[in-house]
């Protein structure tokens, strides 16, 4: 279909002449025709148009709006012609990057830093022993040198004193019994209780080591019911027991009339009603037993044990009644926790002749006679009957 625009000078009016009946006969009117929309006039120099419309081929066959494309084909860089610009431009190269090389220690180099290492390591080493006091072991506010059982102790010297604050250390049993005659050091023994040597004759006596082990057993376990006290298990003022008689069970038949007649825990009142008016509690702490000595009397076996011990107390407060003190015993002397030495004297009972209630089970030994801080070992005689 075609559309066409004729110039405005063309366009004419047209006017049509019509008769319409009225009450006096027909009067002709005059209907004009429709008037023509009239378009501004363009310029001369615009050239008129005109829309075609295109009929759609229909013997043409239908095509897919999409198809798959093959691959492009590749441009070599010289089918260009000379005269004609790239449009990508070309990659700018990269200049080849210089490899750093890393510094070798040569074997003679690595030789020589070792051995600096060692010489200094070897004056290092040379210096902290020269500055390193001997090795101690501390307990209970003292200090003591670690020694081998059944040796003795030297003094330190001025160097070793300066070096270190701590108290000389204290001697063995035998040096105290023997000098001071107060027992008021620790013993220097390992906390391990398999004694290192036997006595003279006890093996000769048909002993074993660990026959040795029960009289220590048996000696601590007398020390310990016999020097604690607790103010809530003492009996009577009248009768006497709880804490101040928990230790005849492993005495003698013998033994325990003497402890009934010369014990303070038994023999009079001093020390219970001491015990019952300042609340006293006291306890055995640290015990450390050595085997002393052995003896045969009257075809009966007898055997010294040593037992040093602190005490730990509490009671009541002479100033302010409603507190309670309590700590381990000082020595009034040094102000350091006051060691006692309890040497007890054991008869040997085989166990096959101990019954069937032995006390502590039947260790073979029982205490025969006792002695608290007395000046030597040998200040404890046999007493008959044992």
């Amino acid at each position: 279909m075609t559309t066409h625009v004729p110039p405005q000078d063309e366009q004419q009016p047209v006017h049509e002449t019509s008769t319409v009946e009225g009450p006096h006969g027909a009067i002709p009117s005059q209907r004009s025709a429709p008037q023509p929309v009239v378009l501004p006039r363009q310029a001369e120099e615009e050239e008129s148009f005109y829309f075609e419309e295109e009929q759609p081929d229909l013997e043409t066959a239908f095509v897919a709006p999409f198809q798959r494309s093959n691959a492009m084909p590749t441009v070599s860089a010289h089918a260009q012609p000379s005269g004609q610009l790239s449009a990508v431009p070309p990659t700018p190269t990269t200049p080849p990057t210089k490899i750093r090389r890393t510094p070798r220690f040569s074997l003679t180099m690595i030789a020589i830093l070792a051995c600096l290492l060692v010489i200094i390591g070897l004056f290092v080493m040379n210096a902290l022993a020269q500055t390193t006091p001997p090795l101690q072991t501390r307990g209970n506010g003292s200090s003591q040198v670690t020694q081998q059982p059944g040796t003795s102790q030297q003094p330190p010297t001025g160097k070793q004193q300066q070096s270190t604050s701590q108290p000389t250390p204290v001697p063995t049993v035998a040096q105290t019994h023997a000098t001071t005659g107060q027992g008021q050091t620790m013993a220097q023994t390992s906390s391990d209780w398999v004694p290192q040597s036997l006595p003279t004759g006890w093996t000769n006596a048909g002993l074993l080591t660990g026959d040795g082990i029960q009289a220590l057993r048996t000696a601590v376990a007398f020390n310990d019911r016999e020097m604690s006290l607790d103010y809530r298990s003492v009996g009577t003022r009248a009768d006497h027991g709880g804490t101040f008689t928990a230790a005849i069970f492993v005495m003698t038949p013998a033994a325990r009339q003497r402890f009934v007649q010369n014990d303070i825990r038994e023999s009079n009142d001093i020390l219970f009603d001491r015990v019952a008016n300042s609340r006293l509690i006291r306890l055995v702490v640290n015990p450390q037993p050595q085997l002393v000595s052995f003896a045969e009397l009257r075809q009966q076996q007898f055997a010294w044990v040593d037992v040093a011990f602190q005490l730990w107390q509490s009671q009541i407060d002479p100033h302010h009644p409603q507190r309670r003190m309590e700590g381990k015993e000082l020595d009034p002397t040094t102000h350091q926790p006051r060691v006692h030495h309890m040497m007890v004297l054991l008869l040997r009972v085989p166990p096959q002749d101990a019954g069937n209630t032995p006390a502590m089970g039947g260790t073979g030994w029982l205490v025969s006679n006792y002695g608290l801080d007395l000046p030597t070992s040998t200040a404890l005689d046999i007493v008959q009957p044992a």
